[in-house]
């Protein structure tokens, strides 16, 4: 089946018809049935009023004069009198009014209403003689030249203007140049260029000499050795041994000397005592060193915070030329707890980055 049974139309791909819905395959709908008018409502007929009679007098039928009856004589009248019947006259109908006149609209005619053209009056002007033409354009000549001249007064009031401006602008522009160029002279006399070194950068440590407010006596190891912390261990490059002081060393100062002066880059410290040991971790059994300041010959200063870790904290500081800086112990941990807790501060390494000074 190529078409549908209901509209005719060509079937594709699908169960129902794409123009008109009919499913495929189903019969052809019957026909609908015309659908009937409704029946009309039946009118109640309004009963007929009987016609006026008219105003006019009714007409009387003649009647016939009264029989005398004949003395002596006992027969009655042939006649009787009898009263006429009236009927009442058929009503007429009322004639439909005469259409009223049409109103004719009277022709316009413009000769009654309007001026004609021929008497209207006339003006008649003066003609122009002579050379009054002549006061126009002197006129207009004037004009132009007052204009001239007013542009001429306008443009000779701003040029004096730009140059008060300019001669004022270049005055402004001299004395700004000249304090900036003071300004600059004291800021470079003030401010002095960060210093270079000269060289490769390396460990300046193990060339210092350490001046340091006290030493704790030595102690004997685990294994019966005795070990000693003295302060050139700080720069030796061996975390396994510390410079140590009794005690809270809080405000005690450390003093380095170089053997000339250096550009520092890097500072750093081992803030406690790193050694291990027989399985025992002596940096938590001593004090460690929470706070510090580094300060250098020319009277700068810088603070290093550290961590609780046994190991190299370093910080980088602006360079700065010096041969001698120290460093100040600010604050501290309470020593180790416990059978193997030791009151002593300990620093077991100093590291100084630096070049030599050009």
């Amino acid at each position: 089946m190529d078409s549908c049974v209901s509209c005719g139309a060509e079937l594709g791909v699908g169960r129902f018809c794409l123009n008109c819905g009919h499913p495929i395959g189903a019969p052809a709908p019957a026909p609908a049935r015309p659908r009937l008018a409704p029946a009309p409502v039946p009118v109640e007929q309004q009963p007929i009023a009987p016609p006026v009679q008219a105003a006019d007098p009714t007409p009387v039928a003649p009647t016939s004069p009264p029989e005398v009856p004949v003395e002596g004589s006992t027969q009655p009248p042939l006649h009787s009198p009898t009263q006429p019947t009236v009927r009442p006259p058929a009503a007429r109908r009322a004639e439909p009014p005469a259409p009223a006149p049409a109103r004719t609209r009277p022709e316009w005619d413009p000769r009654d209403e309007l001026l004609p053209y021929e008497e209207v009056d006339e003006v008649d002007l003066p003609a122009v003689r002579g050379h009054a033409w002549l006061y126009w354009i002197a006129g207009a000549a004037l004009l132009v030249a007052l204009v001239l001249v007013l542009l001429e007064v306008l443009e000779s009031d701003d040029t004096a203007v730009d140059a008060t401006a300019a001669v004022d602008g270049t005055a402004s522009t001299e004395s700004s140049q000249e304090a900036g160029a003071n300004e600059e002279a004291a800021a470079g006399q003030d401010e002095a260029q960060p210093p270079e070194g000269v060289g490769k950068r390396r460990e300046l440590a193990g060339t210092v000499t350490f001046d340091v407010p006290g030493t704790a006596p030595p102690t004997q190891d685990f294994d019966g050795s005795l070990v000693a912390y003295e302060a050139g261990q700080m720069g030796d490059g061996d975390p396994s041994t510390a410079w140590r002081i009794a005690g809270d060393a809080t405000g005690q100062k450390i003093t380095m000397t170089l053997p000339e002066t250096a550009v520092i880059h890097r500072l750093g410290i081992v803030n406690g005592y790193a050694k291990n040991v027989a399985g025992v971790a002596w940096y938590p059994n001593n004090r460690r060193i929470l706070t510090a300041t580094w300060q250098f010959a020319d009277g700068s200063a810088i603070e290093q915070t550290f961590a609780e870790r046994p190991g190299l904290q370093m910080m980088k500081v602006p360079p700065v030329a010096t041969r001698t800086l120290s460093i100040t112990i600010n604050a501290v941990t309470p020593p180790g707890s416990g059978s193997l807790g030791r009151d002593y501060t300990a620093i077991s390494e100093v590291s100084i980055i630096g070049q030599r000074a050009g």
